[in-house]
C-alpha cells in the first residue's frame, strides 16, 4: 500500500515538475511572433475584420498567464481602418484560475483611439458582410457542452473570486462621424485609473474625459470618480460617493455636479440612492455654451440651482420619496412615483415658497414696446391675421396626450402676469388625453375657483373649457397688476363660463365662446364723473357754461351687475345696471378681445327730481327727470375715451328742446291771457 502512495505521489510531483519546467522553457522556445499571420487570420475568419499587429508580441506561462501587445490596427468594412491600440497588457495568475480565482496584475491599456464612421447610406466602418460559418461539429459541440452540464456536480456553484491589482487605462480617443447628418462627436483626454479590485473590498475610480460636438459647437471636460464594491455571490453591487462633473471646456466653466449613492441588488431586482446636483449658476452656463436668454425682468433670475433627490425602483415602478429643487429664491420640496414604468403613471405631491413667474419673462418696458409695435396689425381681418405667422403653439399636445398623472401642488404665494395667488392649491389630472386643472386661492382680498379642462384627444384641435368663481376680489387692488381694471373700483363677484379650441393664442382668442356675469357693490367708476357729463348735456341744451371747476373724478355707485355673451372673441352686453347717487345707468356695447379694443354705451338718467350737481347751469325741472344722457366709452381696451354720445345725444337735445319751448311759451301765455282761456291753454300745453 505505502508503494502505490510513494508511486503516485512521484507521479504527481513528475508531473507538476513537467509543468514548471514547461512554464518556464515554452516562453523561450515558441515565439508567438512567428504566429501574427495565424492570429489575424483567425480574427479575420470569426469577424471578418482585419487586424495587424505591427509591434512585438510577449507572452508568458508560469506563474503568470500574460500576454502584451503594441501598435495593432484593425479594419473593417472597404479595408478601412476604425480602431488603433498602442500598447495592451494583462497577466492572470495561472494556478489560482483553479479554483476559480482570478488574479491579475495591473491591467494596462495604452492609447486605444475608435475613428468610427457611419457613410451616407448609414454604415459603418466598422461594419462587415461577412458571416461567419458554423463549425461542421456544432452537433458535437453541443452534446459535449450537455455532458459538461450534466458532469457538473449538484449544489452551489463556487463563487468567482477576483483579485485585481489595477487598472490603467490611458490616452483614449472615441470619434464618431455621420456623413449623411454631418454630425461629428469625439471623446479625447480620456483616462481611467482603479485601486485593487477585490470582491467585498471597495475600491476607489477616477475616469476623465472631455467630450466635443459640432452641432451643437459644445465642449465638456467630464469626469466621473466615486468606490464601488461588489459581492458577486449574492449579487449586489454598490456605488459610494460617486461624482459626475461637467463643464465647459474654458477658463472658469461653470461647474456641474452630481453627486450622491447607489445600491443594486440583482434578486430581486432592487435600486435605490441619492441623487444630488450641487449649486450652480444655469444662467452662466448657457452663456458659456453660447446659448443667448432672452432679456429677464429679474437681472439675477437663472442665478441658483440645486436639486436633491432620494428614489427606489424595481425594473415596474419608480418611487422619489424625497424631491427638492431650489431655482434663486424658490424652494419645492415633496415626492414623485412612477406606479407603472411601462405606461409611465405618474402621481405627486409637492410643495413650495414664494414663486414669481414673472421674474423670468422679458421687462415690462419690452413687452409694451413690442405690442405698441404689433397694435396696427391687429386691425386686420380675422382671416388673414398676420400675427399666426410668427405665433407658436401654446399646446403641446403631443405632449400631453399620452400622459397619465394624478397629483397636486400647494405654494405660499404665485404671482403670473403680475397677479399674485396667495396659497393656491392646484390639483392636476390626466388620462387617455383628457387634463384636468382645478385651483383654489386666495385673490386680492377675495377667493377663486378656477375648474379649466383641456382635451386634445383631436390632433391639431385641442379643446378647452374654463368653469371659474370669484368672490369679494377688490378691484381696486388688481388694477395695479391690471390696469385695464382701474376704470372701476369695488368688490367683485363673478360667474366664468367659456369654451375655445385651437393651438395658437390668436386661434383660441377669436374661438371663445361663452358667459361672464358680474356683480360689484358698493364701488366707483374712477376717470369718468358721470354728474358732470349730465351736467354738460342740460347745459348744452340751454346754451350756458358750467360754473363749477371741481367736479372730481369719479363716480360712486351702490351696485353694479350684467353679465356678457361671448361669441368668436367678443363680447356684447345688454344688461349693464347700476345705481349711482343721483343717476341712474343702463349700458350696452361689445368688447371685442381679439383687437383688444371696446365700445360702450351709457345712458345715464337722473333718479328722482334733484340735480345731478349743485351747479346753476344744469338746474333741472319735472321734464328732465328720466331722460336718458347718452355716455360713450370706446378705444383701446383698458384706456377707453369716455364722453357724451354725439349721435345719441341730438335725440336727447331735441326732445327736451321742444319742452323748453312748450315751457316758455306757457309761461308767455299766463302773463298775457286772463280768464277761461287761460286754462284751456294750460290744458294744450300738458
Amino acid at each position: 500500500m505505502n508503494r502505490i502512495i510513494k508511486f503516485f505521489v512521484f507521479v504527481v510531483a513528475g508531473l507538476a515538475l513537467i509543468l514548471i519546467i514547461a512554464a518556464l522553457v515554452l516562453p523561450r522556445v515558441l515565439d508567438p511572433n512567428n504566429y501574427r499571420d495565424e492570429i489575424s487570420q483567425l480574427v479575420y475568419d470569426n469577424t471578418g475584420l482585419t487586424l495587424s499587429i505591427d509591434g512585438p508580441i510577449g507572452w508568458s506561462v508560469f506563474p503568470w498567464l500574460g500576454l502584451s501587445l503594441q501598435d495593432i490596427n484593425v479594419k473593417g468594412s472597404g479595408e478601412k481602418p476604425f480602431a488603433e491600440l498602442g500598447k495592451a497588457e494583462v497577466s492572470v495568475k495561472l494556478l489560482p484560475l483553479l479554483s476559480q480565482t482570478v488574479e491579475m496584475q495591473t491591467a494596462t491599456l495604452i492609447g486605444l483611439k475608435l475613428n468610427l464612421i457611419k457613410d451616407r447610406q448609414g454604415n459603418g466602418n466598422w461594419e462587415t458582410r461577412y458571416k461567419p460559418s458554423e463549425p461542421g461539429g456544432s452537433e458535437s459541440a453541443k452534446n459535449t457542452t450537455e455532458t459538461s452540464a450534466a458532469s457538473e456536480p449538484v449544489g452551489e456553484k463556487q463563487p468567482l473570486q477576483i483579485n485585481i491589482a489595477n487598472v490603467v487605462a490611458n490616452d483614449l480617443i472615441i470619434q464618431y462621424q455621420d456623413l449623411a447628418t454631418g454630425k461629428s462627436y469625439t471623446i479625447d483626454q480620456a483616462s481611467l485609473t482603479t485601486g485593487a479590485i477585490r470582491n467585498q473590498e471597495p475600491f476607489d475610480f477616477d475616469l476623465q474625459a472631455r467630450i466635443r460636438s459640432n452641432e451643437p459647437d459644445l465642449a465638456f471636460q467630464t469626469g466621473l470618480s466615486g468606490n464601488v464594491s461588489f459581492d458577486l455571490q449574492n449579487g449586489q453591487y454598490a456605488l459610494k460617493n460617486y461624482k459626475l462633473s461637467a463643464r465647459p471646456d474654458m477658463a472658469q466653466g461653470e461647474n456641474i455636479n452630481l453627486v450622491g449613492n447607489v445600491n443594486y441588488q440583482q434578486e430581486p431586482m432592487k435600486i435605490d440612492g441619492t441623487m444630488d446636483v450641487t449649486e450652480f449658476n444655469p444662467a452662466r452656463l448657457l452663456s458659456q455654451i453660447k446659448v443667448s436668454l432672452p432679456p429677464m425682468a429679474d437681472p439675477d433670475a437663472l442665478s441658483k440651482l440645486s436639486f436633491n433627490s432620494q428614489f427606489t425602483t424595481n425594473g415596474k415602478r419608480f418611487d422619489a420619496n424625497t424631491l427638492k429643487l431650489s431655482l434663486d429664491s424658490f424652494v419645492i420640496d415633496g415626492n414623485l412615483k412612477v406606479t407603472d414604468l411601462d405606461t409611465q403613471a405618474m402621481r405627486f405631491q409637492f410643495s413650495g415658497n414664494d414663486l414669481n413667474l414673472d421674474n423670468y419673462l422679458p421687462p415690462a418696458n419690452d413687452g409694451a414696446h413690442s405690442n405698441k409695435e404689433g397694435s396696427g396689425k391687429e386691425e386686420s381681418s380675422q382671416q388673414t391675421a398676420p400675427a399666426t405667422t410668427s405665433e407658436v403653439p401654446l399646446i403641446p399636445e403631443d405632449a400631453l396626450r399620452p400622459l397619465d398623472i394624478k397629483g397636486s401642488l400647494k405654494l405660499n404665494s404665485m404671482t403670473v402676469a403680475k397677479l399674485k395667488f396667495e396659497n393656491p392649491s392646484v390639483q392636476l389630472t390626466a388620462k387617455n388625453g383628457r387634463q384636468q386643472v382645478k385651483i383654489n386661492s386666495a385673490f386680492y382680498k377675495g377667493v377663486i375657483d378656477l375648474d379649466t379642462r383641456l382635451d386634445v384627444r383631436q390632433k391639431g384641435n385641442p379643446k378647452v373649457s374654463t368653469v371659474a368663481g370669484l368672490k369679494g376680489i377688490d378691484l381696486q387692488s388688481v388694477a395695479e397688476p391690471v390696469p385695464a381694471l382701474a376704470s372701476v373700483e369695488g368688490n367683485l363677484n363673478a360667474d366664468v363660463n367659456v369654451t375655445t379650441h385651437g393651438l395658437l393664442q390668436s386661434t383660441l382668442t377669436r374661438n371663445l365662446n361663452g358667459k361672464v356675469g358680474f356683480r360689484i357693490a358698493n364701488g366707483a367708476f374712477t376717470g369718468t364723473n358721470f354728474d358732470k357729463l349730465v351736467c354738460e348735456g342740460i347745459a348744452r341744451i340751454r346754451n350756458k357754461d358750467l360754473q363749477k371747476k371741481d367736479w372730481g373724478e369719479s363716480t360712486q355707485f351702490k351696485n353694479l351687475s350684467g353679465s356678457f355673451d361671448i361669441r368668436n372673441g367678443v363680447a356684447s352686453n345688454d344688461n349693464l345696471t347700476a345705481a349711482l347717487a343721483n343717476l341712474n345707468l343702463k349700458g350696452d356695447g361689445t368688447v371685442n378681445l381679439i383687437e383688444q379694443a371696446m365700445d360702450y354705451h351709457v345712458g345715464l338718467n337722473i333718479s328722482g327730481d334733484t340735480a345731478p350737481d349743485s351747479d346753476p347751469a344744469c338746474q333741472v325741472n319735472e321734464d328732465y327727470v328720466e331722460v336718458t344722457w347718452p355716455v360713450r366709452c370706446r378705444g383701446e381696451l383698458g384706456k377707453p375715451d369716455c364722453g357724451l354720445d354725439t349721435e345719441r345725444l341730438a335725440d336727447t337735445i331735441a326732445g327736451l328742446a321742444r319742452q323748453e319751448v312748450k315751457h316758455r311759451i306757457k309761461e308767455e301765455i299766463e302773463e298775457k291771457v286772463e280768464g277761461p282761456l287761460k286754462d284751456v291753454l294750460k290744458g294744450f300745453f300738458k
